[in-house]
């Protein structure tokens, strides 16, 4: 099998790199930053950025049995600005999905956010639940995602997108949650949170990438129908119970998470957890990791890291 990858340079790109290598899967990536670790991986540049018509020219000639589509613009909430976040959150997408039909592609996989869902007051997101309309990260993921998997059915390639919810684990960036409060715990530091109320569906990068793999060989082989699917736990655990973990999993002092010493978010949502049961109907995926097992995990893999000196 050989696929095509964006977004090999991010946080779970770079990770899902690793689980297609174990799969003995034959990857390129394509995208406009350098890998973090390219080891065997060929990696095409696009300095200028990447759309439809900059990866067509690069990969003129090549043939691939699918796309993995990770790369998305406003992750990071400072750097959200609209005709960026509308050209490549909104149109890539449906972009690349031409891009796989003309490649010979069977299957088109994009990963798409919780963000995508509009505010709620239910128990659980499902695939059912009212998109987001207002807020522009959200929409124009939402947006993409239609729009690929319109496209994707009208020109015969499955395509499908995996709004994953809160992912964590090694790699993340430094202004990310478990990253934020290990930097503060390991320098003794206080770490200013808010009373930590709101609930989550974390999801560890690991069982992420996992999902990612379960539903391309799935819609490869015709099992998985194209369309949007939650990739979750539909387990709530609250942010402050999450930052105790990670204290606890550093054997650090408690006493220097400061909850309630910054204020909520205005557009920060009490409830956010998914319902995963359209995707567990069509391929066998479940987390392995619990909360507590993953964020375990994560610092003794990032401690593990600092003694080795790696990035």
């Amino acid at each position: 099998m050989r696929v095509l990858l964006t977004g090999g340079a991010g946080f779970i790109g770079s990770r899902l790199i690793a689980h297609l290598q174990a799969a003995r899967i034959d990857v390129v990536s394509i995208g406009r930053s350098p890998l973090r670790s390219s080891g065997e991986i060929r990696h095409v540049l696009v300095p200028g950025g990447l759309d439809g018509s900059s990866a067509r020219k690069a990969l003129e000639g090549e043939a691939f049995d699918a796309i993995l589509h990770l790369a998305a613009a406003g992750v990071h909430p400072l750097d959200r600005s609209p005709e960026v976040l509308i050209q490549v959150n909104g149109f890539l997408p449906s972009e690349l999905v031409s891009l796989a039909h003309d490649l010979g592609c069977r299957a088109f996989l994009m990963t798409g956010t919780n963000s995508e869902y509009a505010s709620f007051d239910g128990n659980r997101l499902d695939e059912a639940t009212p998109l987001e309309t207002r807020k522009l990260y959200g929409a124009t993921k939402a947006a993409g995602a239609m729009l690929a998997v319109a496209k994707g059915a009208a020109l015969g390639v499955s395509s499908t997108n995996l709004r994953l919810f809160n992912v964590y684990g090694p790699g993340e960036a430094p202004h990310r949650l478990l990253p934020s409060l290990r930097n503060a715990l390991l320098e003794k530091q206080t770490a200013p949170l808010s009373e930590g109320h709101q609930l989550r569906d974390f999801v560890h990068i690991d069982d992420a990438c996992r999902a990612i793999l379960g539903a391309l060989a799935a819609a490869l082989d015709g099992t998985l129908p194209g369309g949007h699917y939650n990739v979750c736990s539909g387990i709530a655990t609250s942010v402050r119970d999450f930052a105790l973990h990670v204290a606890q999993a550093m054997r650090a002092d408690t006493a220097l998470l400061q909850f309630g010493a910054i204020p909520l978010r205005p557009d920060d949502q009490p409830r956010v957890i998914g319902n995963p049961d359209a995707l567990a109907s069509h391929i066998s995926w479940h987390p392995r990791f619990t909360v507590t097992e993953g964020i375990q995990a994560t610092i003794a893999e990032l401690s593990q890291t600092d003694l080795l000196g790696t990035p």
